[in-house]
């Protein structure tokens, strides 16, 4: 009977061992990363006035009007938000960008997009999964607005949640080198 019990306990030991080691591998939750809302799908809030999301449909608007978001900003290639949000009143401005293929023009268009809305009101950025493309530009705001170091922008992006997908090396290798403060000039017109 003794044998059975110490059979048993290591057993499921060695069952819950993974669960364990699942658990403590969690990365904790920083207080200054994006807020998780209800709803939307991978939404969050970034800042009082900007929110991140995945991709809409007819059933998020709703959330989207109690937020107060007055502007939807796309960065999807192929898709508009525009049958999405006709008559409810919040404006659709699409940046389309190819994940694989993501340039300071395409930074530049959407610091200076969220910029413009935002003097009308709570903004949404979203591409597909509201992971890689909106990660990398809530990174570049991060930098670019709140002066973020580049490593705690990344560590969002990465561990913050939002289903980053690793494949991307090019968006962590463009956060890595981008210069921020020729960046910020360029957004602002004070080069071409």
């Amino acid at each position: 009977m003794m044998l059975h019990v110490v059979f048993l306990t290591l057993i499921l030991g060695l069952a819950a061992a993974p669960a364990l080691a699942q658990t403590a591998a969690t990365p904790e939750r920083h207080a200054d990363w994006a807020t998780p809302l209800p709803q939307v799908s991978n939404l969050h809030q970034v800042t009082p006035v900007l929110y991140r999301s995945a991709k809409l449909d007819s059933r998020d608007v709703a959330q989207l009007q109690a937020l107060g978001v007055k502007t939807v900003i796309s960065l999807r290639s192929f898709h508009s938000d525009t049958q999405v949000l006709d008559g409810s009143g919040i404006r659709a401005v699409r940046i389309p960008i190819n994940t694989w293929a993501i340039r300071d023009k395409h930074v530049i268009d959407t610091m200076r997009a969220i910029r413009a809305a935002g003097q009308h009101g709570p903004v949404l950025l979203h591409c597909l999964h509201g992971a890689d493309r909106t990660g990398m530009m809530a990174a570049m705001y991060r930098m670019l607005y709140q002066d973020w170091p580049r490593e705690k922008a990344i560590d969002e992006l990465k561990n913050g949640g939002y289903g980053y997908h690793a494949v991307w090396k090019n968006i962590e290798s463009y956060l890595k080198r981008v210069d921020v403060v020729a960046l910020r000039a360029q957004i602002d017109g004070k080069t071409p």
